[in-house]
């Protein structure tokens, strides 16, 4: 299933190489402009940052931020509701088979990367998982938590709608092509995965660290390897996730000049150490 989501999306979006030809004509204006910027709710704060950084020196644009997830950041470029798409991931299968049939073709310019963990309740002993009993535990192959060093208990497992971006990322890189998340995984929104999982001793989810700030859950490291700035910027930490944005071909100029700024910031916005620089 993602083999064919990656042609598809790959035929639909544009290389970000194409940003210095998208910006070097940006125009200023005197008239009152408004970006509209929607998708990931993951990167919905740090985007909101970027945008009160930006009118602040562009009182003449409002920067309007909204959520709704990566698939409907997607979704709002083709039906013309929004000026940029912020997503975590590459579409899921049914957005990209909608990206391909408009014949559309979208810009893609990455801005960040954020670490992705599991997560589970303060009071499970278990403390680290390898990347392998991570898949198994995610497929439904290993189904208490005792597999795994922990208490002979049920793993309850939390997962995000398929219009997650985050979601769609963490299938491809602790699933694989070849699996499929259990068909016992309770499927819910971020917040409610929080808090369903701080409120159940026998829960697990995955979200990226940047929604951790301030909230009652315990990360797990993976194969003994913590998330972490240093562990990802070294590369022994491999479960990342891309914060893009997204346009359609021909952006307008003020989009183009709101790239230009983001494009050229030298540090994340974020105070997350878990938000870094995207690989360039």
């Amino acid at each position: 299933m993602l083999i064919s989501r990656r042609r598809i999306f790959g035929a639909a979006l544009l290389c970000a190489a194409l940003l210095p030809a998208l910006t070097a004509g940006a125009a200023t204006s005197d008239t009152h402009r408004t970006v509209h910027i929607r998708g990931s709710t993951t990167f919905e704060s740090i985007v909101q940052s970027l945008a009160e950084q930006y009118m602040r020196n562009n009182p003449s644009t409002t920067v309007v931020v909204s959520g709704g997830g990566t698939s409907r950041g997607y979704l709002t470029l083709l039906d013309n509701t929004a000026d940029v798409a912020m997503v975590s991931g590459s579409p899921s299968e049914e957005t990209g088979d909608e990206i391909a049939r408009s014949g559309l073709k979208l810009v893609n310019v990455p801005f960040r990367r954020v670490a992705m963990a599991a997560a589970v309740h303060f009071s499970n002993p278990v403390n680290d998982l390898s990347a392998i009993q991570l898949r198994e535990i995610f497929t439904g192959r290993i189904t208490n938590w005792n597999a795994v060093g922990g208490r002979n208990a049920p793993i309850n497992v939390y997962i995000g709608p398929p219009g997650d971006g985050i979601t769609n990322t963490w299938y491809e890189k602790v699933l694989g092509d070849a699996d499929t998340f259990t068909p016992r995984a309770r499927n819910a929104e971020l917040e409610q995965r929080i808090a369903g999982v701080g409120a159940d001793p026998f829960g697990i989810t995955y979200l990226a660290t940047e929604s951790l700030k301030d909230r009652a859950l315990k990360v797990l490291s993976v194969d003994k390897v913590t998330a972490g700035a240093d562990s990802v910027l070294s590369g022994r930490y491999t479960l990342t996730a891309p914060l893009m944005f997204v346009t359609r071909e021909k952006p307008s100029p003020e989009v183009q000049k709101f790239l230009h700024f983001v494009n050229n910031l030298s540090a994340p916005i974020s105070n997350s150490v878990f938000a870094l620089p995207a690989a360039r």
